[in-house]
């Protein structure tokens, strides 16, 4: 009764979270080549990141790791900025406004115009640019798990006014419209300058690119036990995390190329410290066909961490629930994970619910191959998101390579290139 009354209680916990977060990341060099799959199948050094009720169930006495990794999502930005970046947005307006109302302007600053009206109206919608850095250590000794797992989210979008997409200039008092189609003047009046002129909204940052993000650490210390009951085995987990992070929050130019925006999160940032609790919870059943199934559930950041920014507002984290099942067979793995909430992102509008799934051949110690697919249910620019990874090495010291891509495309002065990405890199050690 007393571990019935804890199961209640852990469900209701999940079910009463809210329902927005930051994404679930996946970093784990088996979960992230396995279509992000873990709850039920990560057990080592990063169950305690996946699913603390794993620690439970190890493989290995103790296992350590060792990882960096790196990913990207880009939605309708980085063409268009870069875009207006090389036409020289500022200049090209001022001699715009140098010329009025009889000047004759070059073709190509005409055509410079057409450009970045043509731009900014394709940047109206939904937009961004995220780059998500990884890098952690973890550790799995018997029951016990710690860790420093490093994760980022640094996004930079675009905020367009659409009721400003006109040129308006203004040469001495007067105020004059330009049609760059017929390179003409039209006399026109402050009210008109203010109210529909792009000059009036890049000046007065009403059009302009907002970077925003966060960057932390989770420190973990966790722990799991398993009851046994008639009815097969429960594994209850939890962690208790130390989080230092640095949050991102800046206004930048709408014409600053792509390459310059690392630089401009840098120095947009502010370090804040908070703390967060994990509990996960793993289900065997006790039935001899379905005692290599394996049935999950996590929930993260159930407190809500909160983090100051540089403007004084705060950054939450608000809980995630994912789920998992995995079925293990003596030299393979099939696991599949569903999230459970649907996460924001630092996109606006933007949100991310990730189903997937895969296998992980390991015929040998020293060897696993792995596949996989996952896709963002929430939203339809990425595509399928094809994962792979492959582990090779002696026992006691392998390298493993992971990576996902997906397969819809964008486009980046003329090179194609998938929507979201992501690469790991990770040295693994197992013993006992």
């Amino acid at each position: 009764m007393r571990l019935k009354g804890v199961v209640i209680l852990f469900l209701i916990m999940f079910l009463g979270s809210s329902v927005s977060a930051i994404e679930f990341q996946p970093i784990g060099f088996e979960s992230l080549s396995m279509g992000g799959a873990g709850v039920a199948s990560s057990k080592g050094c990063f169950a305690t990141y996946y699913n603390p009720a794993l620690l439970a169930e190890h493989r290995h006495g103790a296992q350590f790791s060792l990882s960096v990794g790196a990913g990207l999502r880009e939605v309708n930005l980085a063409d268009h900025i870069d875009k207006l970046a090389d036409i020289g947005v500022e200049d090209t307006i001022d001699r715009i406004a140098q010329h009025a109302p009889n000047g004759t302007n070059s073709s190509t600053d005409r055509q410079n115009i057409a450009t970045i009206k043509e731009e900014l109206r394709a940047l109206s919608g939904q937009n961004g640019l995220q780059l998500m850095p990884t890098a952690s250590f973890g550790a799995q000794i018997g029951n016990f798990g710690i860790g420093v797992y490093g994760l980022g989210e640094g996004t930079a979008y675009a905020v367009i006014d659409p009721n400003r997409l006109d040129l308006i200039v203004k040469s001495g008092s007067n105020y004059y419209e330009y049609d760059e189609t017929t390179d003409s003047y039209t006399p026109s009046n402050q009210s008109e300058y203010e109210s529909r002129s792009i000059k009036y909204a890049l000046d007065n940052g009403l059009t302009y690119l907002q970077l925003s993000g966060l960057a932390y650490l989770e420190i973990p210390i966790a722990y799991a036990h398993r009851f046994e009951t008639p009815y097969g085995s429960f594994d209850l987990g939890a962690a208790l995390k130390v989080m230092p992070g640095w949050t991102f929050d800046k206004k930048i130019k709408i014409y600053t190329d792509s390459g310059d925006i690392d630089n401009d999160l840098r120095d947009a940032k502010k370090q804040d410290t908070s703390w967060g609790i994990d509990l996960g919870l793993l289900y065997r059943p006790s039935l001899p066909a379905l005692n290599r199934l394996n049935i999950g559930v996590v929930g993260k950041n159930l407190n809500t961490p909160k983090f100051d920014t540089a403007t004084g507002s705060k950054y939450k984290i608000k809980p995630q629930v994912r789920a998992g099942v995995a079925y293990e067979l003596p030299m393979l793995t099939l696991a599949f994970d569903a999230d459970l909430t649907k996460n924001d992102t630092f996109i606006p509008n933007y949100d991310v619910q990730f189903i997937g799934g895969g296998a992980n051949f390991h015929p040998f110690s020293w060897l696993s191959v792995r596949a996989g697919v996952m896709t963002n249910i929430a939203e339809s620019d990425e595509g399928a998101i094809f994962t792979g990874g492959l582990g090779f090495g002696l026992k006691w010291f392998q390298l493993d390579i992971a990576a996902q891509a997906s397969s819809k495309s964008g486009h980046f002065q003329g090179h194609s290139y998938p929507r979201y990405t992501r690469i790991q890199v990770s040295l693994v050690s197992k013993w006992f």
